[in-house]
């Protein structure tokens, strides 16, 4: 059976020169905070941890926004205490499930490639008739792109989070990312612009749940 899934893949850059000079201690250490921060940011965004891949991660998804929004999650937190940089390639495609769960299929090829092809802190993105980034996030264009065993080249976009010129972001309590005013979104039946910095409805219904919980407490 085919079905349309959105895949993505992360490694850390350079995390075998890291390695040597640092010695295995430290290693494991990056990976532990690299492989705490993907749980976090797959489990917030509906994201599923495919396999684990020494210091890299397989991740899928049926929505690519969902996987847009966790990988530039996941590179935000580890840029502010990994040593080491965060690169990722994502593909959208019909793929072949087999056994249940694992997939088959030229989009996973395509995504670990573009992974390989990023640079540090790149998140590469092939180009999809439905391609979806979540509304704090934008794309520009990278390129034609060669991918053995494809036909034809793909083209790619580069995926950042949105900013605005000149304009101060504000922080997301929940997940913690930088948002542009424009595009902030604040809890349902809150009107104060002070909690209009949410990054999505998600984010500011976990936010108002957990304040109606220490209310509750509190009361």
């Amino acid at each position: 059976m085919r079905v349309d899934r959105c895949f993505a893949f992360l490694d850390l850059c350079g995390f075998s020169a890291y390695t040597e000079l640092n010695g295995d201690e430290e290693a494991v250490s990056v990976l532990s905070m690299m492989r705490s921060v993907v749980r976090r940011a797959a489990d917030r965004r509906g994201v599923r941890v495919m396999k684990w891949l020494g210091d890299g991660v397989m991740l899928a998804s049926g929505d690519r926004g969902s996987i847009a929004a966790a990988t530039l999650e996941i590179r935000h937190h580890l840029g502010g205490a990994s040593p080491l940089s965060v690169r990722t390639g994502i593909c959208r495609g019909d793929v072949l499930v087999f056994d249940g769960d694992d997939y088959v299929g030229a989009v996973i090829n395509a995504a670990a490639r573009l992974c390989d092809r990023a640079g540090p802190g790149q998140i590469l993105m092939a180009e999809h008739p439905d391609a979806t980034v979540p509304p704090w996030a934008t794309t520009r264009p990278y390129g034609l792109v060669d991918v053995p065993g494809l036909s034809k080249p793909l083209a790619v976009h580069e995926v950042d989070v949105l900013l605005t010129p000149d304009t101060q972001p504000v922080m997301d309590p929940v997940c913690g990312m930088p948002v542009d005013p424009s595009v902030a979104v604040s809890p349902t039946g809150e009107h104060g612009p002070e909690l209009r910095c949410f990054c999505s409805a998600e984010c500011a219904e976990h936010w108002g749940r957990a304040a109606g919980r220490r209310v509750h407490r509190a009361a």
